[in-house]
């Protein structure tokens, strides 16, 4: 009899399931948070480095077709990203300190935040119809409607909320 240990068992169990992974199309970059969009895609933030440039925001369907648009003149470094109500797909801009908003045909329109150094990074739709976003550089918690009104709501000093969804 041989016997296995749980790591091995794990490992086994898992070495018969397939995953497919796709290139993308810029070299080098650093993709870092995802969702699923109103149009069956799955939507990624992609933050600029000195390498690949400005961030982008990338489209990629389930068949591995990846579209990228690049934010605020290739400037922009996106963060989080969710699906909002509008059937847009919503996004933080860290040194942008603005919330963007893409729409499934890749037109974006950014909304600056009234605090510069805001460092916005997470962002999820909420369930009054508008989208809710940390700041974790001015330690405030934002929230944005649709149609671009931004309240900001101050948390204690040095709190630094990240948030990912």
């Amino acid at each position: 009899m041989v016997h296995r240990t749980k790591r091995q068992q794990h490992r086994t169990h898992h070495a018969n399931r397939h995953i497919t992974e796709y290139p993308l199309p810029v070299s080098k970059e650093l993709p870092q948070q995802i969702t699923a969009g109103p149009d069956g895609a799955v939507w990624f933030t992609a933050p600029g480095t000195a390498v690949t440039g400005g961030g982008r925001i990338g489209r990629i369907t389930t068949a591995g077709a990846i579209t990228q648009y690049k934010v605020a003149d290739g400037k922009g470094d996106p963060m989080g990203i969710t699906a909002g109500p509008d059937g847009a797909l919503w996004f933080t801009d860290l040194d942008g300190d603005a919330i963007g908003r893409i729409t499934t045909s890749g037109s974006i329109t950014e909304y600056a935040l009234p605090n510069p150094d805001s460092g916005p990074t997470g962002i999820t739709a909420g369930p009054d119809g508008a989208l809710w976003f940390t700041e974790a550089y001015g330690s405030r918690i934002g929230r944005i409607t649709t149609a671009g009104a931004i309240t900001e709501y101050a948390l204690a000093a040095g709190s630094n909320p990240w948030g990912s969804p």
